[in-house]
């Protein structure tokens, strides 16, 4: 079975013009294929430092030893 048998999405509500429908077509076609070619691409996170970032926190005892006068 192929593909094309199969619909790419189904209008459940309003009455879109058949160029309203080309063009969702076209951007979901242009999307899929877009994320077929992103997936197949190796990833690489050597240069990602996210993972070794912490997030600064208050620290409540950083003012203890501090008197007012």
């Amino acid at each position: 079975m192929s593909d094309t048998s199969a619909p790419l999405f189904t209008v459940l509500k309003g009455n879109p013009s058949d160029s309203e429908v080309a063009a969702l077509t076209t951007v979901l076609t242009q999307l899929a294929a877009q994320a077929r070619t992103e997936r197949d691409t190796e990833r690489n996170l050597w240069g990602k430092k996210d993972p070794y970032r912490r997030d600064h926190l208050f620290n409540p005892n950083a003012f203890r030893n501090v008197t007012f006068y």
